[in-house]
């Protein structure tokens, strides 16, 4: 089943307003030319970029990125912030901003997320809340954005935050079980729930996993997308919750009977070929060695990657792959070695 790049799932994004149409054509454009870039980073762009821009509401949206493909899934509310203001009122207003930012300042700081990091309100103005400083990672800065942008109030956040644009490992993967104690402290928890999830639902014979979307929000997980039964639907939200750390589970996948298709005899040495093509074309995999074996459908993957992020990127393209039915990872992580001057 095609897929187009950008496309909304469950529920459709109702991009009523022109400018917020061509905010999103154009950042679906970025997102696109951005395609090398893991997968993780361009939803953390993404979102930063919804979440920023003027006349687009997107507390509501869930993204998710698959294979340089993304996804949102949401609704949209049109709202009109045109207001008559006697000029006698104006104090008011200049109360009530100096407020916003008070309460945008102690959410802020009140966050154990972002300790390491050092995240101000530079000024607010009419509701629209500016945030500056430095972010230890680039998920600090997305979260930093979130906050504010849920206080009561705030109309829009625009950033200046400097901060790595890069995803750092930790902020995708870490080995071992959830750490209820780190993730308090975690501004990449969420990040870490959704490639758990992820990785859960590529590794299951049960689930289509490359037509699901995850999107996690305060331990709070969402699927969204195409499985095309009940079953594969139930399947795919009991294997979220197994994530150690998920709260819960908003399982909003859309039934699609598959279209009649000429039936097509597995054939593992096909599926071998045009996964080892698919691995050895990705750009984000250059450099990786990576080592396919087919049998009865299941892929089993050795070899090396780079980073984290290349082992899902690996592990996402190869379930993707027509006639892939389930896989076995068996990846190992390799850190360059960096020589001293």
């Amino acid at each position: 089943m095609s897929r187009n790049w950008v496309r909304s799932a469950s529920r459709t994004l109702a991009l009523v307003a022109a400018s917020a149409t061509l905010g999103m054509a154009s950042l679906a454009h970025q997102a696109k030319a951005d395609a090398a870039m893991p997968d993780a980073w361009i939803t953390t762009k993404v979102k930063l970029a919804l979440i920023t821009t003027e006349d687009v509401s997107a507390t509501k949206v869930n993204v998710d990125t698959v294979d340089g493909r993304v996804t949102l899934h949401g609704t949209r509310d049109v709202r009109n912030l045109l207001q008559v203001v006697k000029p006698s009122a104006q104090a008011e207003i200049a109360v009530t901003d100096a407020q916003l930012k008070d309460r945008v300042s102690k959410a802020l700081a009140n966050d154990a997320g972002l300790a390491n990091s050092k995240i101000a309100v530079s000024s607010v103005n009419k509701g629209v809340v500016l945030l500056s400083g430095t972010a230890q990672t680039l998920s600090d800065t997305l979260r930093a954005v979130e906050i504010a942008a849920r206080v009561d109030g705030v109309r829009r956040v625009a950033s200046e935050i400097e901060s790595p644009d890069v995803i750092g490992d930790a902020e995708v993967w870490r080995d071992g079980k959830y750490d209820a104690k780190a993730a308090t402290s975690s501004a990449a928890q969420d990040m870490w729930t959704t490639s758990a999830v992820k990785m859960r639902l590529l590794a299951s014979s049960h689930t289509p996993g490359f037509d699901i979307n995850v999107d996690t929000d305060g331990g709070v997980v969402t699927l969204f997308g195409i499985v095309d039964s009940q079953v594969a639907k139930d399947e795919a939200g009991a294997e979220a919750r197994k994530v150690d750390g998920v709260k819960s589970v908003a399982n909003e996948l859309q039934i699609v009977a598959p279209a009649k298709q000429d039936a097509v005899a597995d054939n593992d040495g096909a599926i071998d070929d045009a996964v080892s093509k698919r691995l050895d074309a990705n750009q984000r995999l250059k450099g990786s060695s990576i080592k396919v074996d087919v049998k009865n459908g299941i892929a089993h993957l050795t070899g090396s990657v780079g980073t984290q992020s290349d082992r899902i990127t690996a592990l996402t393209v190869t379930r993707s792959t027509a006639g892939v039915r389930g896989l076995v990872d068996d990846l190992k992580i390799t850190t360059p070695s960096v020589s001293s001057k």
